[in-house]
């Protein structure tokens, strides 16, 4: 198997962040049962938590694993930190969007760990952007048609 196939990504964060994350990834892109979510809920503890993530990691411990958390400094940043800092065959991001995660996720590259990461990472820098306002009615085409979503 190349590395991608046994590569493996947990999702994490607050609350329902992980599930909420999965819940869009699996909107637009179909299950994947390459990504676990892990939610960090009121019930939960550090101790807790890690035992959510070597529960999955003793799952897979051949593979590859990439840790996506909410934000750096929260619980599931600290505990996931402790575990990849360890690990030659794990790495970590923070604060990446749906849209980078996507993009990443979909393209299953043949890439290093450390690519991967790298790239989400990048990907997410890209797709986070301002909307600028302009004004429809100097629009000179008024018949554009919107385009039917998801």
């Amino acid at each position: 198997m190349d590395c991608c196939n046994m590569r493996k990504i947990i999702i994490t964060g607050h609350g329902r962040y992980a599930s909420g994350i999965g819940s869009a990834i699996e909107t637009i892109a179909g299950k994947n049962d390459n990504i676990y979510y892990v939610d960090f809920t009121e019930d939960d503890t550090d101790i807790t938590l890690k035992e959510k993530f070597n529960s999955i990691i003793k799952e897979n411990h051949d593979g590859e694993i990439l840790f996506v958390c909410d934000i750096l400094g929260g619980t599931p940043f600290k505990v996931a930190a402790e575990i990849v800092n360890d690990s030659p065959n794990m790495e970590l991001v923070i604060g990446c969007n749906v849209g980078g995660l996507l993009e990443n996720i979909l393209k299953n590259e043949d890439n290093s760990l450390e690519e991967f990461a790298e790239s989400i990472v990048s990907s997410s820098k890209n797709a986070t952007l301002r909307f600028k306002k302009i004004d429809i009615n100097k629009i000179e085409d008024k018949n554009i048609q919107d385009e039917d979503g998801i």
